[in-house]
C-alpha cells in the first residue's frame, strides 16, 4: 500500500552544517495498518512525514502510495491522497472562517472545483452528523469561527478535516502533544475511531510510550535518520514501556 524504498535526505550538504536527516530508510505498509513511529529528538521522525507528504524532498529514493508514484511530486498534488495533523492545533484550520467553512474547504480536496463553490444543503447536513460522533457539540456551533474552539476541539475538527474524504494515508505528527491528558486521550479515542471504521492507513509520531502500546498493530523507532526497529504481531503485542527504554538505550 505503502512502499518507502531508500529514502535519503541530507540538510546543509557541503557545509560544516551538513546533517544526514533520512538515511536510506525503507519502509513497506499494508492497507489498514496503523504504525507508531518512536525516537528521540532529531531521529529523523518528522522528516520522515515531510518526505512523504511532499513538504520537503527526499533527495534520492521512491515513494509509492497505492500503486501512485509520488516521487519528486510536489505537497499540493501529495495532499489528494493524503490527510495531515500536527502538534499545534492552530494548524490545519482558518481561525477566522467558521466549522462549517473550514469542513466545506477540506470537503473539496482533490476536486477541480473553485474556492467560491457554495455549501450545499445536503453538505450541511452531512457535516452535522459528521460533527456529532465527535461527541464534542460541536454540530450546535457550526456557524462559529473555529478560532473560538479550544485545543481539543481545534484537534478534533482538524481530525475530522483530514478526513472527511477518505485518505489513502493519514500522518499524525504528534497530534495530542500540545493537549492536556484528558483532552488528549478524548482526540486519541476518535482517532482511533475513525481510522478504524475507514479503514485508514496511518503513520504516528509519538514520545506517549502509553500510546505507542495501546494504538497500533506496529511500532518502528528511527535513529540517526533511520529505522532501527520494527515490532509487529506478537512482538508488538508483548512489549512493554520497560522493554521500550532498554531498547531506546540501545540506539
Amino acid at each position: 500500500m505503502l512502499d518507502l524504498n531508500d529514502i535519503c535526505m541530507t540538510f546543509h550538504p557541503g557545509t560544516v552544517n551538513e546533517r544526514r536527516a533520512l538515511d536510506h530508510v525503507s519502509l513497506h505498509l499494508n492497507d489498514g495498518d496503523f504504525v507508531c513511529v518512536l525516537g528521540s529528538n532529531g531521529a529523523g521522525k518528522s522528516t520522515l512525514l515531510n518526505a512523504i507528504s511532499g513538504a520537503l524532498q527526499a533527495d534520492t529514493g521512491t515513494i509509492v502510495l497505492d500503486g501512485i508514484d509520488l516521487s519528486g511530486r510536489p505537497e499540493h498534488v501529495r495532499s489528494r491522497y493524503m490527510g495531515r495533523l500536527f502538534q499545534d492545533p492552530m494548524r490545519g484550520t482558518a481561525p477566522d472562517m467558521s466549522i462549517v467553512e473550514n469542513l466545506g474547504l477540506a470537503y473539496i480536496r482533490g476536486k477541480r472545483m473553485g474556492l467560491g463553490r457554495a455549501i450545499r444543503r445536503q453538505d450541511r447536513v452531512f457535516f452535522r452528523e459528521r460533527l456529532a460522533m465527535l461527541g464534542l457539540g460541536l454540530e450546535d456551533r457550526m456557524d462559529q469561527p473555529v478560532g473560538l474552539l479550544s485545543g481539543g476541539q481545534r484537534q478534533a475538527l482538524t481530525l475530522l478535516m483530514a478526513t472527511i474524504v477518505t485518505p489513502k494515508l493519514l500522518l499524525l505528527d504528534e497530534h495530542t502533544a500540545a493537549l492536556d491528558p484528558k483532552t488528549a486521550a478524548v482526540v486519541m479515542e476518535l482517532t482511533q475511531k475513525i481510522v478504524s471504521e475507514h479503514h485508514i492507513t496511518t503513520i504516528m509520531i509519538t514520545h506517549n510510550l502509553r500510546q505507542s502500546l495501546e494504538y497500533g498493530n506496529k511500532m518502528i523507532i528511527m535513529n540517526e535518520g533511520r529505522i532501527v526497529s520494527l515490532l509487529e504481531g506478537e512482538e508488538k503485542q508483548n512489549i512493554t514501556i520497560p522493554r521500550l527504554l532498554e531498547m531506546y538505550d540501545l540506539v
